[in-house]
């Protein structure tokens, strides 16, 4: 098993574009029965998701947040059209087939190199859905602010994107800028609140944006610190991704960060 799974960890060129670059890019790193098995574990996970009691819909900064106290997760609607679902985080609790997935090979092995630790475990999990015609942007940032206060370390949490279908520069692919892990943190957003966490792209120089564009079954890698967006998906087809981000193991998930509290409030009241 070691020797099956250590030919997934980076190798010298991957490790040299990781350093210089801030991400690498493995393309149909899962085969196609692999990837339509997962999209329909996600799919199923979005149904039951929509078949819960709803919950009130809150604005935060770009998006429109959907916080589902009882399940953990948060599903994230589109903004301006709010019966669309946009996103899910956290997801892997809620189903097997995708907690499983996530302890894949191909995911954690480079993350290994990612974050700089022989032991990793998951932080966080993200599903984006953008839906046909209607898939909305991903603004302009680094993941790094969002984590500040909930990872231990967020210098040592990295992600890894799995498309489930081919990105594009027309649905919406990941666009990141090649080097910026090198530079701290960006100007952000001067709001209160949850826009804080978005980067000013008014004064950032987006035309360094790069377009990452792969067919589905391939991953991305990269940290924290690495700028990043995706623009509207005005295509006929989906053009779904699943994040899973992971850290040192030993340390605390977000969901125990962010839900666990407000579920103990609610049971306590």
């Amino acid at each position: 098993m070691s020797a099956v799974s250590s030919r997934f960890r980076l190798d010298e060129r991957e490790r040299a574009a990781l350093d210089r670059d801030g991400f690498v890019a493995r393309r149909s790193a899962f085969t196609p029965d692999e990837v339509h098995a997962i999209g329909d574990a996600c799919e199923a996970l979005i149904q039951r998701l929509l078949d819960e009691q709803r919950a009130a819909k809150e604005e935060a900064g770009a998006y429109v947040f959907e916080h589902l106290q009882h399940l953990g997760t948060a599903v994230k609607w589109e903004k301006d059209h709010r019966e669309v679902v946009l996103g899910v985080e956290p997801f892997a609790h809620l189903s097997p087939e995708l907690s499983d997935s996530a302890h894949d090979a191909r995911f954690l092995e480079p993350m290994k190199d990612v974050i700089g630790s022989e032991h990793v475990a998951l932080f966080t999990e993200k599903l984006n859905v953008k839906r046909a015609e209607h898939g909305g942007p991903i603004v302009l940032h680094q993941d790094y602010p969002y984590w500040v206060n909930v990872a231990e370390d967020p210098g040592q949490v990295g992600t890894a994107i799995l498309f489930l279908d081919d990105a594009t520069r027309e649905n919406g692919c990941l666009e990141v800028v090649p080097g910026s892990h090198r530079e701290g943190l960006g100007q952000r957003q001067r709001v209160d609140g949850f826009g804080n966490m978005e980067m000013d792209s008014e004064t950032y120089d987006v035309s360094r944006l790069t377009p990452i564009e792969v067919p589905a079954g391939s991953v991305i890698y990269f940290g924290s610190l690495l700028v990043h967006r995706s623009a509207p998906n005005r295509t006929r087809a989906d053009r779904r991704a699943l994040l899973y981000s992971y850290q040192p193991s030993g340390r605390r998930h977000l969901r125990d960060v962010v839900f666990a509290p407000n579920r103990r409030r609610a049971a306590a009241g």
